[in-house]
């Protein structure tokens, strides 16, 4: 039986329209209540997917994990549309209008690197924060996931002790940041709040998520109704909680049990029974919600700048499809064949290197 993680697309879609709405709508309600608390979804997700895409060498099928092969897929997929994202940002910002200030010309180093969020707090390219943990758990991947197949019970004690661990610091940061009397106090307790080293811990708990999925046994997974009760109770509890708890309540973690029933549940029901998240529209939405995650602040200074600056539901939904839009057409005109390039060029020199060991 073949399960079917198509599912996963919408999901991502929905997370990165909650993340626009809840940035630009500037009124609370409960669809965009701590939006914000989607990139926590978007970090267990990528621990689950790169778990899922990785199947093979956990499951023996390959005996060494190929670490600059895996990093070379993860540049191709996520740093073009990064960096375009930033110079959209930055020839709007020096060319059309100011939008931040002096120091930027130096963060842009950072930024391009895409380690600012390593070192200190916020983005030029807001969204860009969150890469850039990415960027933090792509580089520790392989060493994880190394761990993880030699002693899978320590994995997974570590996962969920660190969780704990990060999600109480990070409430302890929130509160001296909030009451740090001077710069240097505020500065230091900024850059570590949500700092990768802490929000790592939802990306190891969704590699464990990826692995009980390819595990598979779980038996109440694998029961049907089990499941499905389980999603219909799932949903509403993350929206009631994001809802009424406040935000440093939430952040770093506190979900990410709920997350992990909730996506070993909505990933549990073979194809034939989830045919209807298999649609290609569910597919292209999911492929693209990465660039309408990133290019969302660039999309709306030019839409603001030139169509409306209303804080109105018909101007958001205005901005929404134009931003779909460009997504959309960004995606196969330079999204597509840039990866393609990228990882043909990779092979290529690859493949060579390869011969040249042989005849030696």
């Amino acid at each position: 039986m073949e399960r079917n993680t198509n599912t996963l697309y919408i999901l991502r879609f929905i997370a990165a329209i909650m993340v626009v709405w809840f940035h630009f709508l500037h009124r609370v309600t409960f669809f965009t209540a701590n939006g914000g608390e989607a990139v926590s979804f978007f970090f267990f997700i990528s621990g689950f997917v790169m778990i899922v895409a990785n199947a093979r060498y956990l499951q023996g099928t390959d005996s060494n994990f190929k670490r600059n092969d895996f990093y070379v897929k993860r540049f191709a997929r996520i740093y073009p549309m990064y960096f375009l994202s930033l110079l959209l940002l930055a020839i709007f910002h020096y060319f059309i209008k100011s939008i931040d200030t002096p120091t930027v010309k130096y963060r842009l180093i950072f930024e391009t690197l895409g380690i600012e969020r390593w070192f200190y707090w916020g983005s030029f390219n807001f969204p860009d924060w969150t890469i850039s943990c990415e960027f933090f758990f792509y580089l520790l991947f392989p060493v994880a996931i190394v761990y993880l197949k030699k002693n899978q019970a320590k994995f997974k004690t570590f996962a969920w002790v660190y969780l704990i661990f990060a999600y109480a610091i990070t409430i302890c940061l929130y509160f001296i940041n909030l009451n740090a009397k001077t710069k240097s106090e505020k500065f230091i307790t900024a850059g570590l709040h949500e700092n990768p080293v802490f929000l790592i811990s939802i990306f190891l708990v969704g590699m464990l998520c990826g692995k009980a999925f390819i595990s598979n046994n779980i038996a109440f997974f694998k029961n049907k109704v089990y499941s499905l009760i389980t999603v219909l109770i799932c949903i509403p509890a993350i929206f009631f909680i994001k809802y009424y708890l406040p935000f440093y309540f939430i952040q770093c973690g506190l979900l990410a049990p709920l997350y992990f029933v909730f996506i070993l549940a909505i990933t549990s029901f073979p194809k034939q029974d989830s045919s209807f998240f298999n649609f290609k529209l569910f597919i292209f939405l999911g492929d693209i919600s990465y660039s309408i995650y990133i290019f969302q602040y660039p999309i709306w200074k030019y839409y603001t700048q030139y169509i409306s600056n209303a804080n109105t539901w018909p101007n958001i939904i205005g901005y929404t499809l134009i931003l779909i839009a460009f997504c959309s057409i960004i995606y196969y005109a330079l999204e597509i064949p840039c990866k393609n390039y990228i990882l043909t060029h990779y092979n290529k020199r690859k493949t060579l290197k390869e011969k040249d060991l042989a005849i030696l």
